[in-house]
């Protein structure tokens, strides 16, 4: 018999009586293998082991039923959950290696496994370091500046930058150590990145994320390589021709006939509802009553961003509001993956086809083509469009700013996309333009 569940520290005594605490405490792992009976009673006496994850939640944030935290878009329940998936997995391997573990051997087992700060084989070396930093943030053990738990999406892209860079040495049949990364090593990484087709910004995050790794295990004194903080070892960015909807664009989904097919029905309105807000994926997607406040007999939509922790104030145009009503301010649960599919559906549908640029990567080299714009919508493009025709409507950049969460106009107005005949054009009707100055 092998049973796993979670619990929360003290979890029987203070906080029943108190369940609404917003003290974050220890989530412990029960783990039951076996029991044997004792001679004098006959009673079975069950063997366990109890282990400290030295993850913490606030119990508001937890489901006893599961043992997983609660669904939530004021905190990362899937990154959590996943690191508790970990432990589980990690504890049933142990003892499966060897049925005949004590409890003690078990939990010396899970030490080995995720208390490695202090194995100095796993330190002394580069790709041992980087399983370490990926597992660390995958747990929790090690937290951002902030202190907090890393997202999902930045700990999939240090597992993305990880296969590539072991890849890279398998292809070159050598192992990397500390020391190894140098400027000779990033021209050459760098080149390998590119011929593989990834564009600039990718290619950029990857030797991020190296400098990331590599400036974590200075600090903990394990080389000292400065070859990273050199001006060349630079980490590459270019503007990307990102599209955005025009007003009469979203106008036009908007004014579509989907009621025969539900499944872009919802989609259309998600996005719309993203549109509407100039707020990501993860935020819009999830909007519900819970978010409606009203202020002065005002509705307006209120939220903490997943990706920030920036907390926003939304008014409600009408076009969302119909929306929200049409599913009683609770929007239904989707895929990001299937919105962009049935997405570029709806803006063909919409007749969004205009021929636009695009620019890959070949074999390091530029190529340019031009394809139907309703290819190339996403769910992120709702965001870019709703701070683009904010922008373009005469909202100050500084009030848009309070919606999207961007920190300063520089980075702002190169997110948005406005081109010079658009400004032209939004400027002409401005008094300084359209009226004659008094003699």
């Amino acid at each position: 018999m092998e049973k796993v569940i979670f619990k929360l520290k003290d979890q029987q005594t203070k906080f029943e009586k108190n369940p609404a605490s917003q003290k974050p405490t220890l989530v412990y792992l029960i783990f039951s293998y076996g029991y044997y009976t004792i001679t004098d009673t006959g009673k079975k006496k069950y063997i366990s082991v109890k282990y400290s994850t030295g993850l913490k939640i606030k119990p508001h944030q937890w489901n006893n039923n599961t043992y997983r935290a609660k669904q939530t878009s004021t905190f990362d329940y899937q990154n959590f959950n996943t690191a508790l998936e970990n432990f589980e997995t990690s504890v049933k391997n142990i003892h499966r290696k060897n049925y005949n573990y004590t409890p003690q051997q078990i939990k010396t087992e899970l030490d080995k496994e995720f208390k490695k700060k202090n194995n100095t084989a796993i330190a002394d070396s580069l790709n041992g370091y980087i399983d370490k930093f990926i597992n660390d943030i995958e747990t929790g053990t090690k937290k951002t500046i902030n202190k907090t738990n890393y997202k999902l999406g930045t700990i999939k892209a240090y597992r993305t930058f990880r296969n590539k860079f072991f890849d890279y040495q398998k292809e070159k049949r050598k192992t990397l150590d500390f020391n190894n990364i140098t400027i000779d090593f990033y021209n050459d990484y760098t080149n390998y990145l590119s011929k593989r087709d990834l564009n600039p910004n990718s290619i950029g995050k990857h030797i991020t994320l190296l400098k990331a790794i590599m400036n974590d295990a200075k600090e903990l004194k394990l080389h000292n390589n400065t070859e990273i903080n050199r001006k060349a070892f630079k980490s590459i960015k270019t503007d990307v021709e990102n599209i955005y909807l025009s007003e009469s664009e979203i106008k036009d989904i908007l004014n579509l006939e989907l009621s025969d097919k539900p499944n872009l029905d919802l989609a259309r309105d998600v996005f719309l509802v993203g549109c509407y807000t100039a707020q990501r994926y993860s935020d819009y997607s999830i909007i519900n009553k819970n978010n409606i406040k009203i202020y002065d007999n005002v509705e307006y939509i209120e939220l903490t961003q997943i990706k920030t922790g920036e907390k926003v104030v939304i008014p409600i145009k009408p076009e969302l509001k119909t929306i929200l009503k049409k599913y009683n301010y609770n929007l239904p649960k989707t895929y990001e993956q299937k919105v962009n599919k049935y997405i570029k559906e709806i803006g063909s549908l919409a007749g969004i086809n205009t021929s636009t640029e695009t620019i890959t990567i070949k074999s390091g080299l530029e190529v340019k083509k031009y394809v139907s714009k309703y290819r190339l919508i996403t769910t992120h493009t709702a965001r870019r469009s709703g701070a683009t025709n904010m922008y373009l409507a005469g909202i100050p950049t500084i009030d848009i700013m309070k919606f999207t969460g961007h920190k300063t106009p520089e980075i702002f107005l190169k997110y948005i996309k406005v081109t010079k005949q658009e400004t032209a054009e939004n400027l002409s009707i401005h008094p300084y333009f359209s009226s004659m100055v008094a003699n």
